[in-house]
């Protein structure tokens, strides 16, 4: 089976690229540049030479339906974007690339009935917790976006609706969280990346949000999410939440100082705004998703990832 991934380069694209290749699939890595700063911290040097890469923009609907077509792709995974600050910075240049990006990628399908497309949304989709009462967020709550990213993110999923109601397109969009793992460098929510990897490295690190409870999404999990919802059968609902557990940043940083007691890592005040409490049974029962790792799980292995990666040896549990 042939696998088109968009924004393959980055931090999510890699680990699934991995995990495909595990399962013996054809992958083609369709991005902007073939940067392998991430893909080489995820991927052995065996696993960069088996996949093909091609340059290409997500906007330029001519040259994706020709790679779909000379690479005989079956299913596409969608994750090229931008993120938060990014689109705010230029909402323009943001509709184009998260939203005419998305929805060439539905088009694609369309043309050549592909078997599914898997892609990216975002809980940036929904609002504050006043907004909802203070109350979990169901998967078919409405949305009241706060960025210009949740605002696209939301257009995308009214067109996956769309696309499946007019046309019988099968697409699956999933809510990400918090992501964090080895590899995660952008977005608002890398945070806590940076500060595992500044303690696994020796350097002080400054953390915001130390007032909030976020859900603490380790990136394999997210990748398995992906690779699941490519091949289970036909779902009802068309985008999922996606989480992983909900803890304190506070905890975060306690755990990390518990593994490292040298770590030197500091927390400001404030919550980063948006609400963290999902409702994740859909996924369970119609994709079979379930999340494997919890908070301490996830940071130990991504320090100890950032360490080997350094040449340091790895903290033992403690």
């Amino acid at each position: 089976m042939a696998y088109l991934i968009t924004g393959g380069m980055g931090c999510i694209g890699s680990y699934v690229i991995r995990d495909l290749l595990n399962a013996g699939e054809k992958i083609i890595v369709y991005d902007f540049m073939q940067d392998l700063t991430i893909p080489r911290m995820v991927l052995t040097e065996e696993q960069l030479e088996q996949f093909t890469f091609v340059q290409g923009d997500i906007t330029d609907l001519p040259h994706v339906l020709r790679t779909i077509q000379e690479h005989e792709v079956d299913r596409i995974i969608h994750l090229a974007s931008w993120q938060v600050p990014a689109c705010d910075a230029n909402p323009p240049q943001a509709l184009k690339i998260v939203c005419e990006g998305t929805i060439n990628m539905f088009e694609a399908a369309r043309i050549f009935g592909l078997k599914r497309v898997v892609w990216a949304s975002s809980v940036a989709v929904f609002g504050s917790p006043e907004d909802y009462n203070y109350q979990q967020i169901e998967n078919d709550a409405p949305h009241y976006p706060k960025f210009i990213y949740g605002a696209c993110k939301s257009m995308n999923e009214r067109y996956a609706s769309h696309y499946f109601d007019e046309y019988g397109v099968d697409t699956i969009g999933l809510r990400f969280t918090a992501v964090y793992g080895v590899g995660r460098t952008r977005g608002m929510s890398s945070f806590s990346t940076q500060m595992i990897e500044a303690a696994a490295l020796g350097k002080p690190y400054v953390s915001p949000f130390g007032d909030d409870a976020v859900d603490w999404q380790y990136v394999e999990d997210v990748s398995k999410s992906i690779v699941i919802s490519c091949t289970c059968p036909a779902t009802q609902t068309r985008v999922f939440n996606v989480k992983g557990g909900i803890r304190t940043v506070k905890e975060g940083v306690a755990y990390l100082k518990k593994l490292v007691p040298s770590a030197q890592i500091t927390l400001e005040p404030g919550v980063f705004g948006i609400s963290w409490d999902y409702d994740a049974e859909p996924i369970a029962e119609q994709v079979g998703f379930t999340p494997e790792y919890t908070m301490e799980q996830g940071i130990f292995k991504t320090l100890n990832r950032f360490r080997e990666l350094a040449g340091l040896d790895p903290i033992q549990e403690k």
